[in-house]
């Protein structure tokens, strides 16, 4: 008695794939524009839920850059006030009320405590009209402070020189100007030696700061630097000072800020157990309150934004139904000539899941020109993660074969007999 060999079925699985696979595609190429509308909520759900999530990297980027061009490297600071985030009435006025103002003076007696660990600069700042020659640029930020400021906030020269101590000591009328002022006062030539007023006083052009860009739609190279006495000549001396201070060289941060704290508190005389009556604030504090804001919004935006994809699933889903329907007779012939019930299974998962393949891919595109519109907007680079990519061609591909499934199990279920009766 002769035993036959099993059947390789793997070939023929391959064919009824491949032919399931080739079905698929001619269909939705004869019923192209049905097609093109239902794959339209693919792409704009999966550029929405894409884009969202590039600018929410952004935005924990900018937090980094803006955190360390507003604080400067391992920087803290040391203030009457000093808060991330909007302080209510009462929490602000029982800031004021409990911690005294710090003066130029005692942030000078702090800086000399400190210099064998830690730089520290007072700063003043207000905001005042600049002007050069019938040129005036409006609304700038003009801070006073100590030459040390440059290394403590790592400002960066394009152009001359920051003031000197000396400058800063004897009250010299020399100014740093931002890119922005810089290009709207001076447009034809160097503003280097070139004087500009301010509140009515004269300074001259020393330095010209690097370019530094825009943080969330502001601009970043609006700022005057000149020293702090010459400052208080304009706006006087009666007004609380923030201190910066930077680490020196192999000073731990942890170490300098403890330092810094004690060193104030005994200025003051407090008692062991009596609280802090100044605050300080650290460059974390400000990225981290921007990074929970980030992900704040993006609890709020990424749902949101997946609606789109819901609704896409359901029109692809109905589409998918209404294709089952007109296609009774023609899967009942099929199913007679031989055609098995994961054959049409097959076809018609094949056909969703093309269909919203085809519009993750379409709408990866769609976000690679919505980040460069954002690029321009955020004048920082966006771009679209890899993880971002593979998931949207993931999720299209998840819809599709979700969407599809109730229709293709329809269908293959679909007795020949009944189908074959149906009307064309």
């Amino acid at each position: 008695m002769k035993t036959s060999a099993p059947k390789d079925r793997s070939g023929t699985g391959r064919t009824a794939l491949g032919n399931a696979f080739g079905i698929a595609v001619d269909t939705l190429w004869s019923h192209k524009l049905r097609s093109a509308l239902t794959v339209l909520g693919i792409v704009i759900g999966i550029a929405a839920v894409v884009l969202v999530g590039a600018t929410l990297e952004v935005v924990r980027t900018t937090a980094v850059r803006t955190t360390t061009q507003t604080f400067g490297a391992d920087t803290f600071v040391i203030a009457q006030v000093a808060s991330i985030g909007d302080l209510s009435r009462k929490e602000l006025a029982d800031k004021l009320r409990r911690n005294p103002e710090i003066y130029r003076r005692e942030a000078q007696e702090l800086g000399a405590r400190l210099r064998e660990t830690t730089r520290t600069a007072a700063t003043l700042q207000a905001v005042a009209d600049v002007k050069a020659g019938n040129r005036t640029f409006l609304a700038a930020t003009v801070l006073g402070s100590d030459a040390a400021i440059q290394d403590i906030r790592d400002i960066r020269m394009e152009n001359g020189r920051f003031f000197t101590e000396e400058e800063s000591r004897r009250a010299a009328a020399v100014a740093v100007i931002g890119w922005d002022l810089a290009d709207e006062l001076f447009p034809f030539g160097s503003p280097l030696g070139k004087q500009v007023r301010i509140r009515g006083r004269t300074f001259t052009v020393i330095g010209t700061q690097e370019k530094q860009g825009s943080s969330f739609g502001s601009s970043l190279d609006r700022n005057v630097y000149l020293p702090l006495t010459a400052f208080e000549k304009i706006w006087g001396s009666r007004r609380s000072v923030t201190v910066f201070a930077r680490p020196r060289d192999g000073m731990p941060f942890a170490a300098a800020r403890e330092d810094a704290r004690m060193a104030l508190r005994l200025m003051r005389r407090l008692k062991p157990n009596a609280p802090d009556n100044f605050d300080i604030l650290i460059p974390e504090a400000g990225r981290s309150f921007l990074a929970r804001l980030a992900g704040i919004i993006g609890v709020a935006i990424v749902p949101i934004s997946s609606v789109a994809l819901i609704v896409a699933g359901i029109v692809v889903m109905n589409m998918m139904l209404v294709s089952v329907t007109e296609r009774t007779r023609e899967i009942g012939v099929r199913k007679s000539l031989g055609a098995r019930n994961r054959d049409v299974l097959a076809q018609i998962l094949f056909e969703s899941a093309l269909l919203t393949v085809l519009g993750g891919a379409a709408g990866l595109f769609l976000s690679y020109l919505g980040t460069i519109a954002l690029s321009r907007a955020f004048e920082a680079p966006v771009t679209i993660p890899p993880g971002y990519a593979f998931m949207a061609l993931g999720l299209s591909a998840a819809i599709g074969l979700g969407a599809g499934y109730y229709p293709a199990r329809l269908a293959a279920r679909m007795p020949p007999v009944e189908a074959l009766r149906a009307e064309t």
